[in-house]
């Protein structure tokens, strides 16, 4: 039942807002953290709130960022294959990409046990994925409800200008744009300074803040962790399938660049900016990528601009220095890469010696390409299919490599907070996707009975049970900074030596230096 009357009401720095109460949660849903980015504020900085005296209704989500899906899932060279579908199918419940959306978008969504109560419970804030192109902070996988009924947590997803009007680079085109790189990354720091701000009047703690996103939303909490924007606002985050990455100015410049001249626009005339629809420019962006593929997109990269995006989190240097006491959880499904696959049909269809060629192209002869498919087979089975072995190779000389890195970064500064490492080992129902990136996502919010593709009536006990205990790793490593839960084995720290990752599964494994025997070819 849902309960809407004064007992739902918070109040903010910026006034009061109108939430509802569903089973003992208090939903406050499209909650305003800035001005919208319509109209001047386009492409601009976000702008700070402006006071209001009434109570604002949050009672239902705001519009997502104007957004493409990723080109390449809109490519017809793909959408010909049933590969896009089967996957989209797989994903249902996940954030929907693309579709149309709205400048009034930034907003959170946040859900509570308790408002005005006194406790000061953990805090736990998602980022979507999507690379920072697509996505929403609306989703059934990521609702917050079961994780505040169960866990006593306050959950909340943020949603954020994405594409084109989140990172545009302006910087170089005037004075007025000085300020404008990676907007779509000063909205999140703004709504990690409405958190701070205001957490306490729903029962949360300012300084127990964990943040938490999936690929694109990986890159975004790595991102964050080093951004002198959001210090001090997150003692601890989670990295699910994605990592940092930034480009450099001159890349953004040449970038917007490729935009503007298919606009016709220049520094003299930038002001036509302000012209276009917002479905106008998305088409713009539309009609350039049809005349492109694979590695010549238009995208709108993340830019190392050094204001907002200044470090590497991981660079074992300056970066890892800056975020090192900010305790941390990197991982991945175990079958993250066969997403290469699905951006490239064929290999599925790949023979053995397909397989062996596209090892030897990454640098390896030909006896050490039998080898490593040795090993592989070893891992997955002699049955199978080849694009497997090679996706599982890929797999591990991308995360279980990067899992390496981001641990030894802090060695190298001389230690600081703990780092935890995961590999999510359930698959779902399609065996060509197996367990492919993202499908862990509903599971660690308690939220797998809105997976429907990741269980059947065989193995819906088996999935609730994982459920329960991926829920609850989370949730302890919110409250305490140590995911170790009554569901699991004890989760040890991972360090450059003993290299500890739990294989989270129905019955889940501590694992020390997990494919160890393929070491020489990972690392």
């Amino acid at each position: 039942m849902i309960k809407i009357d004064a007992n739902s009401i918070a109040t903010t720095k910026a006034g009061k807002l109108q939430g509802a109460e569903i089973d003992g949660v208090y939903r406050f849903l499209g909650i305003r953290y800035a001005q919208s980015s319509a109209g001047k504020n386009r492409f601009m900085p976000p702008q700070p709130l402006i006071p209001w005296d009434d109570v604002k209704p949050a009672l239902s989500y705001a519009g997502k960022s104007w957004q493409c899906d990723t080109p390449r899932m809109e490519d017809p060279e793909i959408r010909s294959t049933r590969y896009p579908s089967a996957y989209e199918k797989l994903m249902a419940g996940s954030n929907e990409m693309g579709g149309d959306g709205d400048e009034d978008c930034l907003a959170l969504n946040l859900w509570t046990p308790g408002l005005n109560d006194g406790r000061k419970r953990p805090v736990m804030v998602w980022f979507h994925g999507g690379g920072n192109i697509a996505g929403a902070a609306e989703a059934d996988w990521h609702d917050g409800f079961n994780m505040a009924k169960n866990e006593d947590i306050i959950f909340i997803s943020v949603g954020h200008r994405l594409g084109i009007f989140g990172y545009l680079y302006l910087c170089n085109l005037g004075e007025r744009f000085k300020d404008c790189a990676n907007v779509g990354h000063q909205d999140m720091a703004a709504a990690m300074q409405w958190i701070h701000d205001n957490i306490e009047a729903f029962g949360g703690d300012p300084g127990n803040v964990t943040i938490v996103g999936q690929s694109g939303g990986g890159g975004k909490v790595a991102n964050l962790m080093s951004m002198p924007m959001v210090k001090g606002n997150v003692q601890k985050a989670i990295i699910q399938s994605g990592g940092f990455r930034g480009a450099t100015i001159q890349e953004g410049i040449d970038m917007t660049k490729q935009f503007l001249d298919f606009l016709g626009i220049d520094e003299t005339n930038i002001d036509k900016l302000w012209d276009y629809t917002p479905q106008e420019l998305i088409q713009a962006q539309r009609d350039i990528n049809a005349t492109r593929t694979v590695g010549t997109y238009f995208v709108c990269p993340v830019v190392i601009d050094g204001r907002v995006v200044v470090y590497d989190p991981f660079d074992g240097a300056e970066g890892s220095e800056f975020c090192k006491d900010i305790t941390l959880i990197t991982g991945y499904d175990k079958d993250d890469a066969v997403l290469q696959a699905l951006m490239n049909p064929k290999m599925f269809k790949w023979t053995i010696e397909d397989v062996k060629n596209a090892i030897m192209e990454l640098g390896f002869d030909s006896a050490k390409a039998d080898d490593i498919i040795r090993i592989y087979k070893g891992y997955i089975g002699e049955d199978a299919q080849p694009v497997h072995i090679y996706t599982t190779f890929l797999n591990d000389r991308n995360h279980t490599r990067a899992t390496y890195t981001r641990a030894h970064s802090r060695e190298l500064v001389g230690g600081g907070a703990p780092v935890y490492s995961y590999c999510f080992m359930r698959e779902g129902n399609d065996p060509e996707f197996r367990a492919v990136h993202g499908v862990e996502i509903p599971f660690f919010f308690g939220n797998a009975d809105y997976a429907p593709a990741l269980w059947n009536c065989d193995t819906h006990y088996d999935a609730m049970k994982l459920n329960v205990a991926a829920r609850s790793a989370w949730a302890a490593f919110a409250r305490t900074g140590n995911p170790s839960n009554p569901y699991m084995p004890v989760w040890r720290p991972y360090d450059s030596e003993t290299r500890y990752t739990m294989c989270v599964d129905i019955d889940s494994k501590l694992v020390s230096k997990y494919h160890e025997e393929a070491y020489d070819y990972i690392f």
